[in-house]
């Protein structure tokens, strides 16, 4: 059965992460990065991605001690029939719910920048489509298809640092060291961990996973990458137009783009960048609307989820074009209302680890009363 079910590779998942890290932190986490953090969010970012990768690796550690099985299936096991109803009925719609405002962020930046007489829920009802879509074809298409976009957005990537470096101010770098203030670190970085936390999702696909065992250091490198590779364009947009500026700008990587100019024949390579950068939100928003279909497919106990890949992608733009009613207010959410809820939602393994470490300490005691009785 395990055998039968090892449909993604390390590499994949790997490459699957750094697109699922790196996708939204490049085009939405930079502006409220640089307005709470200022100069030293270089290292809050580090400081956030951190704590991520710790709820993850204590998620995934979890599910080792059960690789071959959903914690969907056993989680009833362990906190009980309707705990763990309760429990996967709010993963459910922690997944539905980040994948409706990656959607209506994604829906804002175009509507605003490139589509501004289009109404929003076409762009949101298109995007939806094309993601219900790659849902019903299933998580191993949707990781093919990261593990391609990965070297086309990446190989991108790498080559803007290089075309934007003549327009930097290098004097700029010294105030990211004496502006450090490390008494509001953690204040700083408080509000960014759940980003990164949202890679716990892992766990929600285990048995999936070829080699189980070296999840945690596919973690770990692919982790590496992305912040290395958002840390790179944080610094660039900072040493570009310094950080007062930068936190007024909702989008600072796109007016950084538009500093390019390649000889006389290319002065606008930003349409190009963000049509690629897209391909990213796309990856991202597919998985996350994966594992709402998923694990209400496994809750219904349906042998095919595929005929709730459409209802819930209109669930998702749904939520997309009502939650909020403008970008400042689904930012002011997120930094705020969101945060204590991503918080919770991320780091409940550890209930389902904490009750069995109880029940087994509980089964010991009785055990050995047992064997001093007798």
């Amino acid at each position: 059965m395990k055998a039968s079910m090892q449909r993604i590779s390390q590499v994949e998942l790997g490459l699957m992460l750094v697109l699922f890290n790196f996708s939204t932190a490049a085009g939405f986490l930079i502006g409220p990065l640089t307005g709470v953090a200022g100069y030293q969010g270089w290292l809050s970012v580090i400081i956030a991605h951190a704590g991520g990768l710790l709820i993850t690796s204590l998620s995934i550690w979890y599910a080792k001690k059960r690789p071959n099985e959903f914690i969907i299936h056993y989680g009833k096991e362990v906190v009980g029939k309707w705990l763990n109803l309760v429990m996967m009925i709010i993963y459910c719609f922690f997944f539905i719910h980040l994948a409706g405002m990656v959607l209506r962020q994604a829906t804002d930046f175009l509507v605003q920048i490139y589509l501004p007489s289009t109404p929003s829920w076409v762009i949101a009802s298109s995007f939806g489509l094309v993601i219900s879509i790659a849902v019903r074809s299933g998580i191993e298409a949707i990781f093919r298809c990261a593990a391609g976009f990965f070297f086309v957005i990446f190989s991108t990537a790498t080559i803007v640092p290089l075309l934007v470096g003549k327009e930097l101010n290098y004097d700029r770098t010294i105030a990211l060291i004496t502006s450090l203030s490390w008494r509001d670190l953690i204040h700083t970085s408080y509000p960014f961990v759940p980003w990164f936390g949202e890679m716990f999702l892992v766990m929600f696909i285990f048995p999936f996973l070829a080699k189980a065992e070296k999840t945690v250091r596919t973690l770990l490198w692919s982790s590496l990458i992305s912040t290395l590779f958002f840390e790179v364009y944080f610094l660039l947009c900072i040493l570009l137009f310094d950080a007062p500026l930068m936190a007024h700008f909702t989008y600072p990587i796109l007016e950084m783009l538009r500093f390019i100019r390649i000889g006389d024949f290319l002065e606008n390579l930003d349409p190009i960048v963000v049509a690629i950068w897209m391909a990213g939100l796309f990856i991202k928003i597919s998985i996350l609307l994966y594992m709402a279909v998923f694990i209400s497919s496994q809750l219904l106990k349906l042998k095919d989820s595929r005929p709730l890949s459409f209802s819930f992608g209109a669930i998702v733009v749904g939520m997309a074009m009502h939650s909020v009613k403008n970008l400042i207010e689904l930012n002011d959410f997120i930094l705020h209302s969101w945060v204590n809820f991503a918080y919770f939602v991320e780091c409940s393994p550890l209930i389902y680890w904490g009750i069995s470490i109880i029940k087994r300490y509980v089964q010991r005691s009785r055990v050995s009363q047992n064997v001093m009785e007798d």
